[in-house]
């Protein structure tokens, strides 16, 4: 009980101390500053572990620290010479929205788990540091993202999956746009979706050293429980929290 009523003020704090609180000058949407980066914004729908949109998305797009974007515009230069692409499923995150992570881990909700936390307790997801309780995202220099295939790859249908079978919801339709095989899904809580993973299709394993190589050649960490997480270092806020809400460019909201 105590727990859960930390974090309701917690949540409620933020939601009132940041009414009008702005985006920074310093961030740019991603759309407009390398509209070749495709983006697939997760959170702003319900293709995500919670199955509907997270609080603060109120549109697809891809907001980040001006530094963050310029580095993934050079990588993205770098892969297109290969006939390759960036797409990318997460990028700035606002505070609010980690706040309605703590809040459904402590509902009953259980219905994505079988293709998000198979393996997993929900009530488990922050310990094992599949979720955080202060995300690196908030900060704008995080991104999550893959990489594409300008080209379909020469790949047979049943090298593209992870053996164990685990968190394999989203593949037929990242295969679809092309989408390299990187032997388990987005947002996948699991130890199959630990970069350094073994066990893996060479596919797999392949595809996960060339995205880890092309983002330590401009700059990211990778987190080692996700194989898609990177941030950039040194990070331009590395100490802010910020907590205005991802809007698209024009301010218009993604219809209901």
């Amino acid at each position: 009980m105590k727990m859960i009523v930390a974090v309701l003020l917690w949540s409620s704090f933020f939601s009132l101390a940041v009414a009008d609180f702005k985006r920074p000058s310093t961030f740019v949407a991603l759309s407009q500053w390398a509209p070749e980066i495709r983006l697939d914004m997760r959170y702003a729908g319900d293709r995500n572990f919670m199955g509907r949109p997270v609080a603060g998305y109120e549109a697809p797009e891809c907001w980040l620290a001006q530094p963050a974007a310029v580095a993934l515009q050079r990588a993205q230069e770098v892969l297109a010479r290969d006939g390759l692409g960036l797409i990318v499923f997460d990028c700035y995150r606002p505070e609010r929205a980690v706040a309605d992570f703590m809040q459904w881990s402590l509902t009953g909700d259980i219905a994505q788990k079988q293709a998000y936390y198979p393996r997993i307790a929900k009530s488990e997801l922050f310990s094992a540091g599949y979720i955080a309780d202060r995300s690196s995202h908030s900060r704008g220099a995080t991104v999550d993202l893959a990489i594409f295939a300008l080209r379909d790859p020469t790949l047979e249908p049943n090298q593209r999956t992870e053996p164990e079978q685990l968190c394999q919801a989203e593949q037929p339709r990242m295969v679809d746009v092309g989408v390299l095989d990187f032997g388990s899904g987005y947002d996948c809580f699991d130890r199959v979706s630990h970069t350094e993973y073994a066990g893996l299709h060479p596919e797999a394993v392949k595809n996960r050293q060339l995205l880890l190589q092309i983002m330590q050649d401009h700059g990211f960490v990778n987190y080692s429980k996700e194989w898609w997480h990177f941030t950039l270092k040194p990070e331009p806020y590395p100490s802010v929290y910020f907590d205005f809400p991802v809007g698209a460019v024009d301010g218009v909201l993604i219809s209901e």
